[in-house]
């Protein structure tokens, strides 16, 4: 050919042609030798003594040379044309470049010099898939495996002039939970108008692992209902008191949140009894707070460690309210590393 032309494999099996043809050239020398020739310089039509000589293949080789050539054009390595005379030799056949071959030469020879390479090609076949992600099932059997986690989720909104979305916040923490990988290993006990007595009920009943109260607070207490129906009130329950409600119990929990205000005041007590004490430092918001417990819920539920689950409840808090960002505070007996305790 005098002119060279692009060649386009339409098929867009690309990879497979070049790692066929890598195959069939191998490492035969004598193969080798005769290949290296036909695509050397000279681009006219040869005969096997021509290409032998260029070659320097000596005559006594003659049919080993001839094996090979015919292994060539079998493979359509080289092409091949009838002699019409224009070589005086006396040869049947001239062999000259194959177009697809000259265009992926340089591939060719490089996966037939390294085979292994050629495997590792990416074919259609055989992709090559890589950064593969691995979901992992939760299957029934692997939750049997880890504990269950029981929370005591208690809500108490007696002051109707200053009222909380407390009913809002578990809402939002249940669809957390619901959406969770772990969501068949947790039960949620919610406790409405909460009083002293729905605590130790729910102490008795549940024996959970989490109890959280939501609601007011102060440096003294947190404000629970007096669970009436006609004259709702508050029902102050001091630190000291919690500290021995959840204390008059053969099981106690691991971990008590307080997402009211003020209340990290409960820490001294509480921490006696070896609980983990989340607490608010200062005043929260009702955004804050409820921000707070759906991420932190929701790490829980995940997996993650009570101080992962915890930071990323602070987190939560600063993207709502910046300035509130250093409020939620986290206490551990002596002994306890959050870092190590995961609940699910």
């Amino acid at each position: 050919m005098s002119v060279q032309t692009a060649v386009i494999n339409a098929t867009g099996d690309h990879e497979e042609t070049v790692e066929r043809y890598a195959k069939h050239l191998g490492k035969d020398k004598i193969r080798r030798k005769l290949f290296n020739a036909v695509y050397g310089r000279v681009r006219i039509p040869r005969s096997l003594t021509q290409i032998m000589a260029d070659a320097k293949i000596g005559s006594l080789a003659r049919q080993q040379a001839q094996n090979q050539i015919d292994h060539l054009t079998k493979h359509k390595l080289i092409a091949w044309q009838e002699n019409n005379g224009s070589v005086k030799d006396k040869s049947r056949k001239l062999y000259f470049k194959e177009p697809n071959v000259r265009a992926l030469r340089k591939e060719i020879v490089k996966y037939a010099d390294r085979p292994e390479l050629a495997k590792k090609l990416a074919t259609k076949r055989r992709p090559r898939i890589n950064g593969v992600q691995v979901v992992r099932t939760i299957t029934k059997a692997s939750l049997k495996k880890r504990r269950h986690l029981d929370i005591l989720y208690l809500t108490a909104d007696p002051l109707k002039n200053n009222p909380l979305r407390v009913d809002a916040e578990l809402h939002h923490v249940q669809d957390e939970i619901r959406g969770s990988k772990f969501r068949d290993n947790i039960t949620v006990l919610h406790r409405p108008a909460a009083d002293l007595k729905s605590l130790l009920n729910g102490l008795n009943d549940l024996n959970p692992n989490v109890v959280h109260f939501s609601g007011h607070g102060n440096k003294s207490g947190i404000a629970m209902d007096n669970a009436s129906v006609a004259k709702p009130a508050v029902a102050m329950v001091s630190f000291k008191l919690l500290a021995k409600a959840l204390s008059a119990t053969d099981s106690k929990p691991q971990v008590i949140v307080l997402n009211a205000c003020e209340s990290a005041a409960a820490r001294k007590p509480l921490l006696k009894l070896g609980l983990i004490v989340i607490s608010m430092k200062r005043s929260i918001s009702d955004a804050a707070a409820a921000a707070f417990a759906i991420q932190f819920y929701g790490a829980v539920a995940s997996g993650q460690s009570v101080k992962s689950a915890f930071e990323q409840g602070v987190v939560a808090v600063e993207a709502t309210s910046i300035n509130e960002a250093s409020t939620p505070q986290l206490f551990c007996p002596k002994g306890v590393d959050p870092s190590k305790l995961i609940l699910t």
